[in-house]
């Protein structure tokens, strides 16, 4: 997992050859404040998420992961935790499909403050579980999710 802000973005332009066009959706969705949905950038290769929600306590959530794509996780506005653990220490509490598995709880997991303007990048190594409210009170978010071909 990468924490860091757009500022930086282009230090993982080398990372994967489609980081750079993510990055330059990220920008253009802020600066036009684009509406909640589902954007094409480049077919299946590239695609994002607007979402708004309220944040969820960890019990309510679960442990996800992908093996065909990276997630860049912005948060547009609020204060999410992300919690993120080595797949290689979990255990799948459902069947792979669609790109997506999820993971039962793990104690060990890493927890990460992200506030509006910065990053959350996750890896096909990276059991992640997003969304997270900081302390015991939910509150609004928004964030862009763009999903990134391998």
């Amino acid at each position: 997992m990468i924490v860091d802000t757009l500022k930086n973005c282009g230090t993982y332009y080398g990372s994967n050859e489609r980081f750079e066009a993510a990055f330059d959706f990220i920008k253009k969705a802020v600066k036009e404040n684009l509406p909640v949905g589902t954007y094409e950038i480049d077919g299946r290769n590239l695609f994002a998420f607007i979402q708004e929600y309220e944040t969820k306590l960890p019990e309510e959530s679960a442990f996800e992961g992908h093996r065909n794509y990276i997630d860049i996780q912005y948060i547009v506005s609020g204060t999410e935790v992300m919690m993120v653990a080595d797949i290689s220490n979990m255990k799948e509490s459902c069947e792979y499909k669609e790109d997506i598995v999820f993971f039962d709880d793990y104690e060990k997991a890493s927890i990460c403050v992200i506030e509006a303007g910065e990053y959350g990048i996750f890896f096909p190594w990276d059991a992640h579980k997003p969304g997270l409210c900081f302390g015991e009170k939910p509150e609004k978010a928004r964030k862009i999710v763009v999903k990134v071909r391998i």
